[in-house]
């Protein structure tokens, strides 16, 4: 058995045809007959109930168990390749939400830094994207490091996550809006508002639809965006208001924050994560020590 026969295997429970997994790889139709003879007798089941040219391949109930293993294993392995280059390269590449990043800038440059007086800062890449879309990325080892915003304790399995801020929603409002007199406000009072939101791939969507759901309402939208200032700009003009984390600073002095009142909010948390099976490296392990000591420190 080889390592190219998951994969090989993998891409024949998608595609249902030798011909075409063989067309993928750039092999040869009996290269792929061969790997999927391979598994069959290792794991000593028969995996595919081979039909005419016409029609589709059917797995067996081997074959469809034997999918929910080797489509990990196949991750593994890439994660494997890229843990392995990685060291070779000194490489790091670092996950930063707009929202972290905003807030944490200049700690951030401050740790770069300290990180270029003993290694290359020219070895650190910096990936942007929402906590959603990052969670995953470190996952399936596309990022090394990142910033994470999460909603109380929720942690990932796969991930270590050490918090340095702890923080609550608020809302953000102009002061062109009556809201903007209030001194705090409960969620159900927003019913009739329109919202300038995060995008899905932040867990600011998490927190609006817990807030709702306590509140028993249906949020408006008026818009989506994964741009901080772009959001800020919204609310300023009074085209809506936001819930965002209070580690984020109003962009104008027009913006007004206001807490909630609801009880058993969620609290949003910001941590430093990587995968439990990734080794840091010694460079790594001082940017961690470096972003910990910076993230905690005092505005």
């Amino acid at each position: 058995m080889k390592t190219e026969d998951f994969t090989y295997f993998n891409e024949l429970y998608t595609k249902k045809s030798f011909t075409k997994v063989a067309q993928t790889f750039g092999v040869s139709q009996p290269s792929i007959s061969t790997a999927l003879k391979r598994l069959e007798t290792y794991f000593k089941s028969k995996l595919v109930i081979r039909g005419n040219s016409q029609t589709e391949l059917k797995f067996t109930p081997a074959g469809e168990q034997l999918y929910k293993h080797t489509s990990s294993i196949t991750t593994e392995l890439d994660n494997a390749l890229h843990e392995l280059n990685h060291l070779k390269s000194h490489i790091t590449t670092i996950g930063l939400p707009p929202m972290l990043k905003s807030a944490y800038f200049a700690k951030i440059a401050v740790a770069s830094k300290e990180f270029d007086k003993r290694f290359n800062i020219k070895n650190m890449h910096i990936y942007e994207a929402g906590s959603n879309v990052l969670k995953k990325s470190l996952i399936d080892g596309e990022v090394d490091i990142a910033l994470l915003g999460s909603l109380n304790s929720d942690v990932t399995d796969e991930l270590l996550q050490e918090p340095f801020v702890q923080a609550n929603f608020k809302i953000y409002v102009s002061n062109k809006n009556p809201l903007s007199k209030r001194k705090s406000l409960s969620f159900a009072d927003l019913k009739s508002e329109h919202f300038v939101a995060l995008d899905s791939s932040f867990i600011h969507n998490q927190a609006i639809a817990y807030f709702a759901s306590a509140g028993n309402i249906r949020p408006k939208f008026f818009m989506k965006t994964s741009d901080i200032n772009f959001l800020m700009n919204m609310v300023s003009e009074n085209l809506g208001i936001a819930l965002l984390a209070d580690i984020v600073k109003p962009t104008t002095a027009d913006i007004v924050t206001l807490p909630l009142t609801n009880e058993n909010q969620p609290t949003f948390i910001g941590s430093i994560a990587f995968r439990k099976n990734h080794i840091l490296t010694s460079e790594e392990k001082m940017l961690i020590t470096i972003l910990s000591q910076y993230s905690r420190t005092k505005e």
